[in-house]
């Protein structure tokens, strides 16, 4: 009976202590939740720059140019921001709501970013970043270079290479190959150009990589510059001119016909094409593509998401034709179409890459007669 006077009072000491508690023993309540960061976002304000810049991310792609600092300097921004349409020529004051991403695909960002409100939109005056910097917004197109024999040498008529300055100092293209990047810093008449770095694919023939090395060696000798109507000449410290450049314009992905210089086989190799064979693609705006893969005819249908592309296996014509290596390079050919995740456009250039970055084909616009 002791025993049991003693169990009663214990029990009464513990509900006058629960009866006591804040939350008197249960849960909290719906005025009083737990914190916890899934699914909110924090407010921030970006500055977005006035143009794109050729970056590397997974593959080749063009970035915005994003501080979040004023008075900061540009940094390339890989990520996109929902309901925001970027439109070159424009500063932007943005103000974004910033989540992170729990199960973020292993390729993607682990933040999202949401437009909340374009506090400005300020348009660039013409010729305002040009005074400070003539250079930028503007595609150059390489017409020779110096070798490392001291020759002048005229640039290759295939396989253009191309160099864009970027407001960030940043600035990079195509090598003829691979695309290179490198950092650059200017102070009136000078020039200085860090040393470059690329990607590391290899393409035939074989002078369109003696190109490559020579035209990254002499961007390395650069000490100033000098434009002259629509060229660009870049010299060294003696003054001695060692790249010159044409401006040139951005061609659009319909429209017309692009003609293709070299094409990924397959076996880990970009190649060019078999002498005296021609392959073609014309992209409609209904979303068709057809052309010539070197012997037949092919047709075949593509969609669009942004930088993203799909092209469908293709339906063909069924000649034969002489040549066993026409044939198979046709096979080749719309085997590596299949493979195309993203596209871009520089100048007059269209490059179809793998998800992976890979090239899977790179075409020149054909010039109208």
């Amino acid at each position: 009976m002791k025993q049991f006077s003693l169990l009663v009072a214990a029990l009464a000491v513990l509900l006058v202590v629960v009866a006591c508690s804040p939350t008197g023993g249960q849960e909290p309540t719906a005025a009083e939740p737990t914190q916890s960061n899934e699914g909110q976002g924090e407010m921030k304000t970006l500055y977005v720059g006035p143009e794109l810049v050729e970056c590397v991310g997974v593959g080749p792609m063009q970035c915005m140019q994003v501080k979040e600092d004023p008075n900061g300097e540009y940094q390339n921004f890989f990520n996109a921001i929902e309901g925001f349409t970027f439109e070159p020529g424009y500063t932007y004051e943005l103000r974004v709501n910033v989540e992170t991403i729990a199960n973020p695909p292993a390729d993607g960002s682990s933040l999202r970013y949401t437009l909340v409100e374009v506090v400005s939109q300020t348009p660039v005056a013409a010729g305002e970043a040009g005074e400070a910097n003539p250079l930028l917004g503007v595609r150059w197109v390489l017409e020779s270079y110096v070798n490392a024999d001291g020759e002048t040498v005229t640039a290759l008529a295939d396989g253009e290479v191309t160099a864009e300055f970027g407001a960030d100092g940043q600035m990079g293209g195509s090598g003829g190959c691979n695309r290179y990047f490198a950092s650059y810093t200017i102070d009136g008449g000078n020039l200085i150009i860090g040393q470059a770095g690329s990607t590391m694919m290899a393409c035939e023939p074989v002078e369109v990589m003696e190109q490559e090395a020579h035209f990254l060696t002499a961007l390395g000798a650069a000490a100033a510059w000098q434009i002259e109507g629509d060229t660009l000449t870049i010299s060294d410290a003696d003054g001695a001119p060692v790249i010159t450049f044409q401006a040139s314009e951005t061609a659009s992905l319909t429209g017309g016909t692009w003609s293709a210089t070299n094409y990924n086989n397959g076996k880990e190799a970009v190649v060019s094409l078999v002498a005296d064979s021609t392959i073609t693609a014309t992209f409609t705006e209904d979303g068709q593509l057809n052309g010539s893969a070197g012997c037949n005819n092919f047709m075949t249908s593509y969609t669009l998401d942004g930088q993203n592309m799909t092209i469908q296996p293709a339906a063909t014509t069924r000649k034969m034709c002489p040549g066993e290596d026409v044939m198979e390079q046709e096979t080749l050919f719309l085997t590596a179409l299949t493979t195309a995740a993203t596209w871009s456009i520089s100048g007059n250039e269209l490059e179809l890459r793998t998800a992976d970055g890979a090239l899977v084909a790179h075409f020149v616009r054909q010039v109208a007669q």
